[in-house]
């Protein structure tokens, strides 16, 4: 039984607002203690950059007011999405030499130690042959263990299992140095300290370890939309473009086409990923004024695969491994999913 954990927040920052979850490990999940948000003014965060300091900072000490009535968070994560950040997703094989004894832990720490150095390596190549990237200053913002297995066999931890080959998957993100330094910049202004990950990709993960192994996860911010792909259980693409809430505002006579332009879009930036798209999409962000949006998308995704889609609101029993009496909405579960690599939730 894994024991309880000290308290930590799990903060979004976006254009228009900032919101904060505040929650401890227990056993296997995120006991949400508190949770807040303000609004943070037009311009000053945009396509996840930071422009305007002084003005995040003071919507995250008005959010980290209302979140920590109960309790002060000792380790912060700040999740942010932008065009300029890429989470890369590596598999790493070993054979072991001896296949008579069980796996032991310091056994499995060399494999996840080597899987993420190969990894990081392999991310930082990628990054380098990216157009979007090329000669920008970039970071390595985090490296997890995504999934293992032994033999084929995905198991929680290898410790105490026999076998010859052993699988490692490590996702890798990486991000401009300008996008991260503003956001950590805006964190310290407001007295805080924490580091930065992958909007789209915390809240992928939280998804798919609560239990949903094949779907697509679409979040419609402000000014941007982010996607994440899962398969078998793992976050396997992440994309992001610059198309949100703010362009589509106040155009009702053009709703449905806008929503197959944007729809287009989500199509278009899963190009690259193997098969075809998930046949059960999910979506967060999305008020009823523009309902057309799942619309156009399930549409479009159910004429390239030839068959009907399931598309529907992300719930909060969708995302079962947090839990709490604090008021959590689904718009927080992106801060959730901070909160939840904060809290190490997803280490053996």
């Amino acid at each position: 039984m894994a024991p309880r954990g000290p308290t930590v927040a799990g903060i979004e920052l976006a254009a228009g607002a900032v919101h904060v979850v505040v929650g401890r490990r227990e056993e296997s999940r995120l006991r949400i203690v508190g949770r807040g948000d303000a609004s943070v003014p037009e311009g000053a965060v945009s396509g996840g950059l930071v422009s305007d300091r002084a003005a995040a900072a003071d919507a995250l000490r008005d959010a980290f007011a209302t979140a920590e009535h109960l309790q002060r968070a000792e380790r912060a994560v700040v999740a942010i999405d932008s065009d300029d950040m890429r989470t890369y997703h590596a598999l790493t094989s070993f054979e072991r030499d001896d296949l008579r004894s069980a796996m032991g832990s310091g056994e499995e720490a060399r494999a996840v130690r080597e899987a993420a150095a190969s990894a990081v390596t392999r991310a930082a190549a990628a990054a380098e042959e990216d157009p979007a990237l090329r000669g920008v200053a970039t970071a390595t913002l985090h490296d997890d263990v995504a999934a293992l297995a032994i033999d084929g066999r995905g198991l929680p931890t290898l410790t105490g299992h026999r076998g010859r080959l052993v699988d490692v998957w490590t996702d890798v993100t990486i991000a401009s140095l300008v996008v991260t330094g503003a956001a950590t910049s805006a964190l310290e202004a407001a007295r805080r300290r924490g580091s930065v990950i992958s909007g789209a990709y915390a809240l992928g993960r939280l998804v798919a370890a609560s239990g949903t192994t094949d779907a697509g996860i679409f979040r419609v911010g402000e000014d941007l939309t982010s996607v994440a792909i899962l398969r078998e259980g793992r976050v396997i693409a992440t994309r992001v473009f610059a198309l949100g809430r703010s362009a589509l505002a106040g155009r009702a006579v053009t709703a449905d086409e806008d929503a197959r332009v944007w729809s287009d879009c989500v199509v278009a930036s899963l190009r690259g990923l193997d098969g075809p798209p998930p046949g059960r999409w999910l979506f967060v962000g999305v008020p009823e004024a523009h309902v057309a949006l799942p619309n156009a998308l399930g549409q479009r995704i159910g004429e390239i695969r030839g068959d009907a889609v399931d598309i529907r609101p992300l719930t909060l029993a969708t995302a079962s491994r947090v839990y709490g009496d604090g008021g959590l909405r689904p718009d927080d579960l992106v801060a959730a999913g901070a909160a939840a690599i904060a809290a190490g939730l997803y280490e053996a």
